[in-house]
């Protein structure tokens, strides 16, 4: 057993000293390669933040790509491309100073070329060049971010602090807590803040880039207006005589369906119009409470058809304390004149619509979130003036869907998940 055990010893043993040694050979790198020509810088673009730089490859079969390294926010920065691309893309930088690239081609052992130096101003960051504003809004503060012409990934962090006794003070010098962080790569958006309580707060603003370059700091005394959701057990639909959705008492996708909390999941209820349906559509809900309406959510059929198909792309929201079913032809739909527009609204698209208003075939991640997590459309009196008028009864007329604005078709069919009404609650009627 001894002389087993022995010799099965020795024979691991040379097989890894064998291996060893075989594997050395294998991994030793090839002395005889020499070091790549240097690459030919062609063209230098500065952009927000940085630069693209154009380079000629050299024609070597050993070479493996090119390199550019300079320094970024006191640390080195090595970017890289391979021998198949030409354009290397410098970015990060906070400020339109000069900067210093050494750019190398390299070849399989990593040695590389003598470097070539170039330098570029970097144009505006968007840290600098991105408008941001807050405004006090129901139930917490809404932050409007615009001018994000380079559509950056761009972190948004709302500040709070309670001591309102100095509201001039620097923004360095409060004792600031973070409320929250919010994400956007939008060109021009709102993002809301709610459940903040209703109290005079000083509020700071600022936003952040992926190398955390930040802006400054805007500071605004604020007090969150007064909020709730309203309750849906109280809803009911209600036909004046003037709703032209003829498919609302449908057994599979009610009406009811738009307010039985369901329509956060992709089953079992949604609302369905049918097809043969005019457009622009609507239908009416008694909310069972007089109210001021502040935002109103939708959900829609999720994960169906994603920015596509049956879908509302364009809204209107209108409100009554007493519709009387009337048609009258010279109002805008025919409405009776106990009818106010509470907003337009058409659905955002956080990467945008093309520049003839078709939609994209590919949608972002941050596309598929909204269309799935939803959407709030926010009342605002300085563009309809009736927008926070007292109502009882809602009245959501679809003006297009998807297919409908790309096809101009007078009728079609509606999908809808949830629409879920904000606001203040001045009578409850049941």
């Amino acid at each position: 057993m001894k002389k087993i055990v022995l010799s099965c010893f020795l024979l691991i043993a040379a097989l890894t000293f064998y291996s060893c040694e075989e594997g050395g050979r294998i991994d030793q790198l090839d002395k005889s390669i020499p070091a790549p020509r240097p690459v030919e810088v062609t063209n230098i673009t500065s952009i927000p933040g940085g630069a693209v730089i154009k380079v000629k490859i050299p024609d070597d079969d050993n070479l493996k790509g090119v390199v550019a390294t300079y320094e970024r926010n006191g640390e080195i920065v090595n970017t890289k491309i391979s021998r198949y691309l030409d354009s290397l893309l410098i970015v990060g930088f906070a400020d339109t100073l000069s900067h210093e690239v050494e750019i190398c081609s390299f070849n399989v052992n990593e040695v590389r070329s003598t470097p070539v130096k170039v330098s570029f101003n970097p144009l505006k960051p968007a840290v600098q060049t991105v408008q941001f504003d807050i405004a006090e809004a129901f139930g917490g503060v809404k932050i409007h971010i615009m001018n994000n012409t380079s559509k950056e990934d761009l972190a948004v962090v709302l500040l709070a602090d309670k001591n309102i006794s100095n509201p001039d003070a620097p923004a360095d010098s409060r004792r600031w807590v973070e409320v929250t962080t919010l994400f956007t790569a939008s060109e021009d958006i709102f993002l809301a803040r709610r459940g903040l309580e209703s109290a005079p707060t000083v509020f700071g603003v600022y936003i952040r880039d992926r190398w955390g370059n930040k802006s400054s700091i805007i500071t605004k005394v604020l007090t969150p207006l007064q909020e709730s959701q309203l309750d849906k057990s109280k809803f009911r639909y209600y036909n004046p005589g003037d709703d032209n959705s003829f498919s609302t008492n449908s057994s599979l996708y009610p009406i009811q369906g738009l307010w039985d909390n369901s329509g956060v999941s992709a089953s079992p209820h949604f609302y369905a119009s049918t097809s043969s349906n005019p457009m622009p559509q609507w239908f009416t809900i008694d909310l069972g409470v007089k109210a001021k309406i502040s935002r109103i959510g939708k959900l829609a059929r999720i994960d169906y058809n994603i920015w596509t198909g049956a879908h509302p792309r364009e809204y209107e929201f209108w409100g009554s304390m007493a519709p009387t079913g009337q048609v009258v032809p010279e109002n805008e739909h025919g409405f009776d004149d106990s009818w106010f527009k509470l907003g337009y609204f058409e659905q955002p698209r956080p990467s945008g619509y093309n520049p003839d208003g078709t939609v994209p075939p590919t949608y972002t991640a941050e596309d598929r979130e909204m269309f799935n997590t939803g959407t709030e459309f926010e009342m605002d009196d300085t563009q309809y003036e009736n927008a926070y008028n007292e109502l009882r009864y809602l009245r959501v007329v679809i003006i297009n869907t998807f297919t409908t604005w790309e096809t101009k078709a007078k009728v079609g069919q509606v999908q809808l998940g949830e629409i879920t009404p904000f606001g203040q609650i001045l009578e409850e009627y049941r």
